[in-house]
Parts: structure tokens; C-alpha cells; sequence
């Protein structure tokens, strides 16, 4: 009798979140070359299914479908870049507001538990794991705060920033990210000041914050290498 085969094929959510989480650590970078024959290798799955998941992305600006030639990582301009920032420093003061209203020892318990994820990532020197976390504790903010609808709208340009940051980000402050003693100091700073009930406080922790990203950034000048897909979805 012959077996059947009970490997798990991923759906297609499986395939997005999969890119998604490689947008987010940076894995990904911009102008990298997506073919779909080396997608469905990767995550045998169908062309169909694949093209579909494309479609998602690119529906949320993280890669470009160019016609005859096919789907590559989203390449920001530097006008683009500068509004995304815009973009983040209105909607996460907004959020920061929202939670000190309504921040409690639960909210609390749980930013503290993220943070201690980031710092275990820094720990072990998964820089990538770190940076991705590093993004969801912004999307955790919007969680908490209860604005389902600003924490999507978010979703989408911190995913953004992370392929910014790869494109643009100078040598100077990638060393500085990979050797950093305090990686997580500005979100602890932000939970106190949730605890504390001071608005205004997290408010201007959250807009230096975002400014420090910023300032990573050399906005003349972009990075972009060589990208083997195979070796990052099966490594």
C-alpha cells in the first residue's frame, strides 16, 4: 500500500506573512527580483496561488508587478521615503495618545514581554529577528491602543520603512544597530512613560524615536545586493 503524502502545504496567508516576515528583517532587499518558478519551489505551492500572493503585495506597496518582466521588491523614492516617515510620526503619536488613556498593568505586561523578545533576539545575535520585532512593537502599540483601523494603515508603512532603511540606511548607523549595547532603551523608555500616564512624554519619546530612524538614512545614496530566495525560505 502506498503512502500518503501528509506534508504541509502553505496556503496562501502562509506564503504572504513568509515574504512579509523577510521584508521586515531585512532579508529582502529592494529591487530583488521575485520569479515565480523559484516560489513555487520554495514553498511548492502553484503558480496560481503564488501570483495571487503578488498581488497582495503589491496591492500593499511592497513589491512592483512590472509587465513582461515580473514582480521585484518595492525601491522607495527619496520623496517617498521622507512622506513615509511623515506618515508614521501622525499616525503613532496618534496611537501613543490613544493607549496612555487606557494603558493598564495587562498592556503593560505585554509591551514589557515583547521588549524582553527583542532583547533575547539582540542576545543571540539574530539582528534580523531584533529588527523585525523592533517593527511589531510599534504594530503592538496600535493593538493595545483598540484602533484596528490606524494599526492596519500601520501595518503597512512600517513594512515600508524596513525596505527603506535597507535601501538607504548608512554604514555608519548598520554598525551602530549591530553593536548596540541598549538596543530596546527608546521602547522601555515608552512603556514608562505609558505606566506614568504621561502623554506628552510618550508622545515626544515616539517622535525622537521615529527621527532617530530617520536620521539613519543617507537619502542620496541607496544599497541594494544580490538576493539567493532559495536561501532565505529554506535556511
Amino acid at each position: 500500500m502506498s503512502k500518503t503524502s501528509t506534508k504541509h502545504k502553505p496556503s496562501d496567508d502562509e506564503v504572504y506573512n513568509r515574504i512579509w516576515t523577510a521584508i521586515m528583517e531585512r532579508k529582502l532587499q529592494p529591487g530583488t527580483r521575485l520569479k515565480e518558478e523559484d516560489l513555487c519551489e520554495v514553498f511548492e505551492t502553484s503558480r496560481g496561488g503564488i501570483r495571487k500572493v503578488l498581488q497582495r503585495l503589491a496591492h500593499h506597496n511592497l513589491i512592483k508587478l512590472v509587465p513582461n518582466s515580473g514582480a521585484y521588491v518595492a525601491r522607495a523614492t527619496v520623496e517617498e521615503a521622507r512622506e513615509v516617515f511623515q506618515a508614521r510620526r501622525l499616525i503613532e503619536t496618534e496611537l501613543v495618545h490613544e493607549l496612555v488613556r487606557c494603558f493598564d498593568e495587562y498592556k503593560k505586561q505585554a509591551l514589557e514581554d515583547h521588549v524582553d523578545l527583542e532583547e533575547q533576539a539582540h542576545r543571540d545575535g539574530d539582528l534580523n529577528r531584533r529588527i523585525r520585532l523592533s517593527g511589531e512593537f510599534h504594530l503592538k502599540i496600535g493593538e493595545l491602543a483598540g484602533k484596528p483601523v490606524l494599526t492596519h494603515f500601520l501595518r503597512e508603512i512600517v513594512s515600508r520603512t524596513s525596505l527603506i532603511i535597507a535601501q538607504y540606511q548608512r554604514s555608519s548607523a548598520r554598525h551602530a544597530e549591530q553593536t548596540a549595547s541598549h538596543p530596546c532603551s527608546e521602547h522601555r523608555g515608552l512603556i514608562e512613560a505609558f505606566d506614568k500616564g504621561d502623554a506628552a512624554r510618550a508622545v515626544q519619546l515616539m517622535s525622537e524615536h521615529l527621527m532617530h530612524l530617520e536620521q539613519q538614512l543617507d537619502l542620496d545614496s541607496g544599497i541594494h545586493n544580490a538576493i539567493d530566495l532559495k536561501s532565505i525560505f529554506t535556511g
